[in-house]
C-alpha cells in the first residue's frame, strides 16, 4: 500500500538526562503508521542552558563527544556564540547568525533514522516540521544538527552521503552558522536565516583543501620545515630554520597542503625560538594570511590553541593555571610586528600582567578587573546594609529560629545555624563591611588574608570562635554578583549599563575579558573549588549528614566547605517545600 503521511503519527517524548537531569533532556519522536507500523525515529538533545551556567561547556562534555564539539565549537563556556561567528571576518560565514544564539533552549538533532522501504518519501522533512511545530520548540528556540554519516569507511561514498544530508537539512531551512560543520534552523519566520537561499549559503571552512594522509616519515620530505619548527621547541630550531632560510629563502612562506605556513605553525605550537627567528627573517606578510583549512592567520591559530588549553584544564581537569611563558612571550612577538595594541611595551611585563586572561592592563593581580571589583564593592555594601534590617529578626540570648529568614544565613553551612546568634550575625556582618571597604580604598587583589587583616568590628571575634570563616562572607559575595550578572539575571547590567540613570560610574571603567571571571575569582580570593559551597538550602541541619572526606579530621579548617555533592535547591525552592501540600503544584517540566 502507498504511504500517506497524513495518517502517520508523531510521537515525542522528553526525559530528563540521568547525568545533567536539570540542563539536558533527551528528545525521541517515533512515527508509527495504523498499519505499517514503525516507520522512523528522530533522537535529540534539549541543552538548557539557564541551568548550566559556567558549566555549559563541561555539561555538554559529560555527555559526549559530539556535544562537546559542538559546544566548543560555537559556544564558550558560559554557552554565549564565539565572536568570531559574529563579527566581521571570514569565520562570520553569511552572518545570518547572530547574538540571538546567546539566548533560548538549543535542541540539538542527534539522529533520524527511516525503515529503508520509505525513505525518499518526505517522512525526514515530516519529523523535523512536527519537532518544530510541538510545544517542546519555541520561537526563540534553535535547532542544530550536524551532517555527518556514521559507518562509512570509503572517503567518496562518506563525502557524497554527507552532501546529500546537508542538501536534506538546507531543503528544511537549515543554514550553516558561521563557516563551522553545525547547521542551524529558527523557528522565527523573520530570522536572517530563514530569508537566506540554500544555494547562498557557504561552505564549511575547510573545503577546498587536501586533506593529507601522511605518515611521519612522508611528512619530514614534504614539509621539513614545518614537521621542524612543531617537533624542535628548543633553540637549536632556530639554526635549522636559518640554513633553510640561505638554502630556500622562500621556504620560510611556503604553505602545506593545509595552507599552513611555517610561522602559522610555530604560533600554534607556541614553538618560541622558532617564532623569534621566523619574525627576524622577515614573515610579516604571512601574518595576515588566513588562506588555509582552519580560516586562521597565525596570530588566531595562537589564540586557538590558548584558549583550548585554558577550556581543557577548566573543563576536565577542575583548575586552570594561566597561559604560558612561551604562549604570552610569541603572542607579544607577534602583536607587536602586527603593530597591535599592548597591554605592556616590555616583553616580561606583557607576560606578566596577561598570565590569568587579561586585557585591559590594569587588573589587580593580573585577574581581578577594575569591572568586577566594582561588582563586587557594590555586593558587599548592600549585603552589608541589607543585613543590618534583618537584626530585627533576633531575640536576644536565643539562636535564629528559621535560618531562612537572614538573607545571607545560606552560605553558613547548616551544622552552624544553632550557632546564628545576634552577635554572630553582627560578625558574620563586619566582614561583608571589610570586603566593601577593602575593594574601595586598596587596588590591590582581593583575598581571605587580606579580608582577616583588615576586618574588624562588633561580633567579629564571637563569629569565627563559634566557627565562622571569612570564606563564607566571600562565597557570598562572589555567588550573588555572578546571579545579577548578565550570566545570572542581568539586573546588575540593566542598572549600570543605563548611563542616564547611575552616570558612567561603571561603564567609564575599562572592559576586560575578566569582567565575567567570577569562577576565577572565586579560586584566587581563596575559594577552594573542589569543597562545596553556599547555598547551601536544602541540606538537613546535621553534622552527620555532612559529606565530608573520610579521611579528614572533623575540625575547624576542613568544615571551611563540604566536598560537592550535586545541586543544591535555591532559595524560593526552600519556600515552596515549605508551604503546606496543595498550595501549589510545581507543574510539568515541558
Amino acid at each position: 500500500m502507498s504511504l500517506q503521511l497524513d495518517a502517520c503519527t508523531a510521537t515525542i517524548s522528553v526525559t530528563p538526562d540521568d547525568e545533567n537531569p536539570k540542563s539536558l533532556h533527551n528528545i525521541e519522536l517515533e512515527v508509527t503508521h495504523p498499519e505499517l507500523g514503525h516507520i522512523g525515529r528522530l533522537s535529540g538533545i534539549k541543552i538548557l542552558r539557564q541551568f548550566c551556567g559556567t558549566r555549559f561547556l563541561e555539561v555538554l562534555d559529560e555527555h559526549s563527544q559530539e556535544l562537546q564539539t559542538f559546544g566548543s565549537d560555537i559556544f564558550d563556556k558560559n554557552g554565549r556564540i564565539r565572536p568570531w561567528l559574529v563579527e566581521e571576518g571570514r569565520r562570520k560565514g553569511t552572518g545570518c547568525w547572530g547574538r540571538e544564539l546567546d539566548t533560548g533552549i538549543l535542541i540539538y538533532i542527534l539522529n533520524m533514522s527511516v525503515d529503508e522501504k520509505y525513505r525518499n518519501k518526505g517522512i525526514g522533512s515530516w519529523m523535523v516540521k512536527k519537532l518544530v511545530e510541538s510545544p517542546h520548540v519555541q520561537k526563540d528556540d534553535t535547532l542544530v544538527c550536524w551532517p555527518s554519516p556514521t559507518d562509512v569507511e570509503d572517503k567518496a561514498a562518506w563525502t557524497a552521503l554527507q552532501d546529500k544530508q546537508i542538501s536534506f537539512f538546507r531543503k528544511n531551512g537549515f543554514r550553516r552558522i558561521g563557516r563551522t560543520n553545525f547547521f542551524g534552523y529558527s523557528p522565527d519566520p523573520s530570522h536572517p536565516s530563514r530569508q537566506l537561499a540554500a544555494d547562498a549559503d557557504v561552505d564549511a571552512q575547510g573545503k577546498g583543501f587536501d586533506m593529507e594522509d601522511l605518515s611521519v616519515d612522508e611528512l619530514m620530505a614534504r614539509y621539513p620545515l614545518h614537521f621542524e619548527v612543531v617537533n624542535i621547541l628548543g633553540p637549536d630550531v632556530s639554526n635549522i630554520i636559518q640554513a633553510a632560510y640561505t638554502q630556500d629563502p622562500a621556504s620560510i612562506h611556503r604553505p602545506d597542503a593545509s595552507g599552513f605556513t611555517p610561522i602559522y605553525m610555530a604560533l600554534s605550537r607556541g614553538n618560541i625560538p622558532a617564532v623569534r627567528k621566523l619574525l627576524q627573517l622577515g614573515v610579516n606578510d604571512d601574518l595576515a594570511n588566513s588562506d588555509n583549512k582552519e580560516g586562521l592567520t597565525p596570530l588566531e591559530a595562537l589564540e586557538s590553541s590558548m584558549r583550548s588549553g585554558r577550556e581543557f584544564s577548566e573543563t576536565l581537569l577542575g583548575q586552570w593555571g594561566g597561559y604560558s611563558d612561551d604562549e604570552l612571550r610569541c603572542e607579544f612577538l607577534t602583536k607587536r610586528a602586527m603593530g597591535l595594541p599592548l597591554v605592556s611595551n616590555d616583553e616580561a611585563e606583557y607576560v606578566k600582567k596577561r598570565k590569568w586572561g587579561c586585557t585591559c592592563g590594569v587588573c589587580a593581580g593580573g585577574w581581578l578587573s577594575k569591572r568586577m571589583r566594582f561588582r563586587l564593592e557594590g555586593e558587599a555594601g548592600i549585603s552589608k546594609d541589607n543585613m543590618e534590617m534583618e537584626m530585627d529578626y533576633f531575640t536576644r540570648g536565643e539562636a535564629i529560629d528559621d535560618p531562612i529568614m537572614l538573607s545571607y544565613s545560606s552560605h553558613i553551612p547548616p551544622h552552624l545555624h544553632r550557632s546564628i546568634y545576634k552577635t554572630f550575625y553582627k560578625g558574620y556582618q563586619s566582614i561583608f563591611e571589610a570586603i566593601s571597604a577593602f575593594l574601595r580604598t586598596s587596588d590591590a587583589p582581593l583575598s581571605v588574608a587580606s579580608i582577616a587583616s583588615t576586618a574588624f568590628g562588633p561580633g567579629i571575634d564571637f563569629y569565627l570562635g563559634r566557627g565562622g570563616k571569612y570564606e563564607y562572607a566571600l562565597d557570598a559575595v562572589t555567588h550573588a554578583a555572578e546571579e545579577q550578572s548578565e550570566l545570572g539575571d542581568g539586573t546588575f547590567e540593566e542598572m549600570y549599563e543605563d548611563e542616564t540613570e547611575v552616570g558612567t560610574e561603571y561603564t567609564g571603567l575599562p572592559k576586560c575579558a575578566n569582567d565575567l571571571e567570577f569562577g576565577m575569582v572565586r579560586r584566587m580570593v581563596g575559594l577552594d573549588p573542589q569543597l562545596r559551597w553556599g547555598p547551601y538550602y536544602g541540606e538537613e541541619d546535621d553534622d552527620d549528614d555532612i559529606n565530608m572526606d573520610d579521611d579528614e579530621d572533623d575540625d575547624d579548617d576542613n568544615m571551611i566547605g563540604v566536598l560537592s555533592a550535586g545541586a543544591v535547591p535555591e532559595f524560593l525552592q526552600e519556600l515552596l517545600r515549605r508551604m503546606p501540600q496543595g498550595l501549589m503544584s510545581p507543574g510539568p517540566a515541558f
